[in-house]
């Protein structure tokens, strides 16, 4: 009998404190389970609110180039840091060699982000030049306000800086030769205060006011006034050749008028974005600036 009481004691001791051990081991597994969930979730959560760092071009649609209103005090680097793009990206939108200075008044086109300016070829669509230099096709319409189907400007803002076109670069093929005009007279005689480079698109012969300035080569002037150049004149030669005379103080001629090589067509002066006399030469070949030493003669 006292046996019997000893087995049913231990039994019903072992009914009572099994489920409560079950109930801990349970509870015990439940919160470390939760508790793996939770930093699992922390994980998750920190990598969606830290979101991926994007460049400029990438990080949305862009928007158009605007004008600015130079203020007293400004310069090129001040106005570049406050558009949040490089000196020499305001630069060569803007046509400004290193020596030239602001006036108050004048405008400038500033871009939303950095690159360059380029010529297009006649013809040649926002597709095609996107291609040429590995640029977004929509990206180039947006930050030049046009559509995939407008013709494009003389110039186009090329977002992004990326590489010129090879062709682009080399103004003279590697054999030496040229096509059409082998070479241009003078325009005009002085000292070159600044020579061709990617940022500024013809070379600068400085003088005296009144300096003679001629044509250098036989054309059609296309262009005489006041313009992104001053008072410039511009000759069609033909076979894709222009020539531009910025800065005159004085032009001679008329748009429709066919001068000779070595014709008198203006005089030397310090109009536009210039801080003293001199003429600003360009040569252009199918829109894209060539390197005038390249074409004159010795």
């Amino acid at each position: 009998m006292a046996t019997h009481l000893w087995v049913l004691t231990f039994a019903l001791l072992v009914a009572a404190f099994v489920p409560l051990l079950l109930h801990r081991s349970i509870a015990d597994a439940l919160a470390s389970g939760a508790s793996s969930r939770s930093f699992i979730d922390r994980g998750v959560q920190e990598s969606v609110i830290t979101p991926p760092k994007r460049n400029a071009v990438g990080s949305g649609p862009l928007s158009p180039i605007t004008s600015y209103v130079v203020e007293p005090g400004d310069t090129v680097p001040t106005i570049a840091a406050r558009a949040g793009i490089g000196a020499s990206t305001l630069m060569q939108v803007n046509q400004l060699a290193s020596g030239d200075s602001l006036s108050v008044g004048d405008v400038l086109s500033l871009p939303p982000v950095d690159g360059i300016v380029v010529s297009p070829s006649p013809g040649e669509s926002v597709v095609e030049l996107a291609g040429a230099y590995h640029v977004d096709a929509l990206a180039i319409c947006r930050v030049n306000a046009i559509t995939l189907l407008s013709p494009l400007p003389s110039l186009v803002f090329i977002p992004g800086l990326a590489p010129p076109r090879p062709s682009r670069m080399s103004p003279v093929p590697p054999d030496g030769s040229r096509p059409g005009l082998l070479h241009f007279v003078w325009p005009t005689q002085g000292t070159i205060s600044q020579p061709f480079y990617q940022y500024h698109p013809g070379i600068d012969i400085a003088n005296g006011y009144g300096t003679p300035e001629v044509a250098a080569a036989a054309g059609q002037v296309v262009f005489a006034g006041a313009g992104s150049y001053g008072i410039y004149v511009e000759i069609d030669h033909g076979d894709g050749y222009n020539t531009i005379y910025g800065h005159m103080e004085q032009t001679l001629v008329s748009v429709g008028q066919t001068v000779s090589a070595g014709q008198q067509i203006g005089l030397m002066g310090s109009t536009g974005r210039s801080t003293g006399p001199h003429l600003h030469f360009q040569v252009m070949h199918n829109g894209v600036p060539q390197n005038p030493l390249n074409f004159l003669s010795t």
